[in-house]
């Protein structure tokens, strides 16, 4: 059947469940791959939910009929130019909603109906857009924005289904075999005068609701302080190929590279399994005979000083073997499920497994844990009683139990509400599907989705951008300024042999601390409701810098040959956007100096300035405010040099800085009708003066 055929289908049997306020069957929730969920059974609620007039953040329920398991809503949305939906890709066998991995995408869209399109200009290496999905951004005709998301309940879901004709649904469910409590949130909605103050007012309700959420704003978190230093990942460079053998050598690799990378995270291919399902916390014994004893005797403080291992969420990719080896009191917190064990079904069973599972980490003497595939913990509780109960336990038990065994976190593979909604400590998350080296469609999808979904999960956590490979011909040195201006992690996974040291060392310092800006990057006002990879125009993103810049960086994400060559605008409005990401005010008459971090130049910006990009290409650009007759750059090696410098005094004859590493600081200064960039050698960090 072909894809119009299917949509026209479903509109017929969607339309014939408007007819009657109930039906007779229910649907089975229960999960497989390829099982796809555009058309359930549900109870039609007969009060429309009216997001023109909606008054409250969160749209509560409080009259669900008895003997529900799924009810709809008919949505009205109000009047709009434009718009993003939030969901994953689709495809056929694949995968699909609610487990969203790393593919929550950014669908642009002129009217809703674009997204059921056969001709639907998507993103190049992704399926097309799932028409379930957790968030809506629109660009109201009144000049508003208005965002609105999914939320969970204490054992309730919501999703929003996009219809052929261009309008909306809201479900509202148990995803399983029991009944819908009479009262229950439904889903939370804000509207600003931008995108990014209607985005954050939502934000600010959700880490206020403790029935939704279970977090903290990204400003209120601990960041885990390894991950403020280079690191190194074994995913990219072996996949699931490791050994002992291989971990020792690369450390030895890293070690002779004199590059200081301080931290070693060691991926999949570790864990002891059957058919997929987790047997063991004892690594595999034909790969690590020795266990990790020789691995983690290799922490040097000044040296590789953390170590990380790779988990699943799920016990493994398909769950946790009845064939496994864990304590008694652990087996008996599990029970099984289709197919799998699965923790709990009280909260106690739920925190004892994930208490054993964090224990066994921090026994062997690792520092963090990256937790994979969480978004599939909740499908493979689909069908059963409690579903959604016990599936954000588990979130909450993660939580809860890296963080009083002081063991730090890096999600992966969690962008479905329950996981982003409930990272009640950590403080980073992936915004993105893996990079994949020398592939060009792939890298530019990686950008867009990583940049625009910062929009949303950056509100909490600091966005994972994932690991990069130095030495990556068609996109290593991008991918390095991408990183650098997220704010998040940074790793590489080449084999040391293959360290590109000019993509490298601009991130760092002596130390292996890594320049991180205030507030992680994201898309300038123009490149938030856009498909860069299909639009014919630049991609701006921007994030606020050192003490009192911003740093922006303009690329060319076209996949058309036609756009091979784009003009892209900066503007002194550009610098007022720091104000939108820190909350501190910026003045609006500030004279502004443009540097020009490839170039190493200067000029004031007092007009506009355009820059052509030719291909896939980058330009970071750094805007500095002018005070006194001083403009402070930082240090040009490095790719965010206000980052360098901390200003401590700043008078008109007189410029103090702490210079945070060696290089050559650049700072613009002016002195009576003289302007000029000046370049003041450092080789030592500290404290210096310079004179006018």
């Amino acid at each position: 059947m072909t894809r119009n055929k299917t949509y026209l289908l479903t509109l017929i049997l969607s339309s014939a469940a408007w007819l009657s306020p109930s039906l007779s069957g229910q649907t089975t929730f229960v999960y497989e791959r390829g099982k796809m969920f555009n058309d359930v059974d549900a109870f039609r609620m007969e009060q429309a939910i009216d997001l023109k007039k909606q008054q409250t953040p969160v749209y509560y329920e409080k009259n669900i009929p008895g003997e529900q398991q799924t009810v709809s809503y008919k949505t009205n949305i109000p009047s709009y130019k434009q718009g993003i939906f939030f969901s994953r890709d689709s495809r056929s066998g694949d995968y699909q909603w609610p487990n969203n991995t790393n593919r929550l995408l950014t669908w642009v869209f002129t009217r809703l109906d674009d997204l059921a399109k056969e001709d639907y200009p998507g993103i190049p290496s992704n399926g097309a857009p799932s028409l379930l999905g957790d968030a809506l951004l629109l660009e109201l005709v009144d000049g508003q924005y208005m965002f609105a998301k999914a939320v969970a309940g204490e054992n309730s879901i919501s999703w929003f289904r996009v219809n052929r004709d261009g309008s909306l649904t809201v479900f509202l469910s148990t995803l399983g075999t029991d009944n819908l409590a009479p009262q229950a949130p439904v889903l939370l909605m804000k509207k600003g005068k931008t995108a990014y103050e209607a985005i954050h007012k939502a934000y600010i309700a959700l880490t206020g609701n403790r029935e939704i959420s279970a977090l903290q704003k990204r400003t209120d978190k601990d960041y885990f302080e390894a991950f403020k230093y280079l690191g190194w990942c074994s995913w990219e460079h072996y996949h699931y190929d490791i050994d002992e053998t291989k971990i020792l050598n690369d450390l030895d690799g890293i070690e002779a590279s004199g590059l200081p990378i301080r931290y070693v995270l060691i991926d999949d291919g570790h864990l002891a399994n059957k058919n997929r399902q987790l047997t063991s916390f004892v690594p595999d014994k034909e790969r690590f005979p020795n266990g990790w004893k020789n691995i983690i005797s290799r922490k040097k403080e000044d040296k590789v000083k953390w170590m990380g291992l790779w988990y699943n969420f799920c016990g493994y990719w398909m769950g946790i073997s009845p064939e496994n080896d864990f304590p008694e009191k652990v087996k008996q917190s599990l029970y099984p499920y289709n197919g799998s064990l699965l923790p709990g079904q009280s909260r106690e069973n739920i925190d004892t497994f994930y208490h054993y599972y964090i224990r066994t980490l921090k026994g062997y003497g690792f520092d963090f844990l990256k937790i994979d595939n969480q978004s599939f913990l909740l499908p493979l509780y689909m069908g059963n009683k409690e579903v959604v109960r016990q599936s954000k336990a588990c979130n909450l038990a993660l939580e809860e139990q890296t963080h009083n065994q002081q063991v730090g976190l890096m999600n992966c593979m969690a962008q479905n509400i329950l996981n982003i909604d409930h990272t009640q400590y950590s403080g980073v998350t992936r915004v993105s599907i893996d990079y994949k080296k020398y592939d060009e469609d792939m890298a530019k999808s990686h950008l867009f989705q990583s940049y625009t979904n910062t929009l949303l999960q950056g509100q909490t956590v600091w966005p994972d951008h994932d690991m990069f490979h130095s030495c990556d011909t068609v996109c290593g040195s991008l991918m390095a300024r991408s990183k650098a201006l997220s704010g998040g992690p940074v790793y590489l996974s080449d084999s040391p042999v293959d360290f590109t040291r000019e993509n490298i060392l601009p991130l760092i310092d002596e130390e292996g601390k890594l320049f991180r800006p205030e507030a992680p990057a994201i898309p300038t006002p123009e490149s938030i409701i856009t498909n860069p990879l299909q639009g014919g125009k630049a991609y701006r993103v921007f994030a606020p810098t050192g003490d009192e810049a911003v740093s922006l960086i303009c690329y060319n994400l076209n996949t058309s040959p036609r756009y091979r060559k784009v003009q892209a605008t900066i503007s002194r409005s550009d610098y007022l956007l720091r104000e939108t990401m820190t909350g501190k005010p910026v003045p609006q008459n500030k004279r502004i100096i443009l540097y020009d971090w490839t170039g190493q130049t200067a000029s004031e910006l007092d007009t506009d300035q355009q820059t052509e990009l030719e291909g896939f290409t980058d330009r970071l650009y750094h805007l500095c405010p002018v005070n006194n007759g001083w403009a402070v750059i930082g240090v040009q090696e490095k790719f965010l040099s206000p980052a360098t410098v901390r200003i401590i005094s700043c008078n008109r004859k007189q410029l103090t800085l702490d210079v945070l590493c060696s290089g050559t600081v650049r700072v613009w200064v002016e002195s009576g009708n003289k302007k000029e960039l000046r370049s003041i050698p450092v080789t030592t960090p500290g404290t210096i003066t310079i004179n006018k």
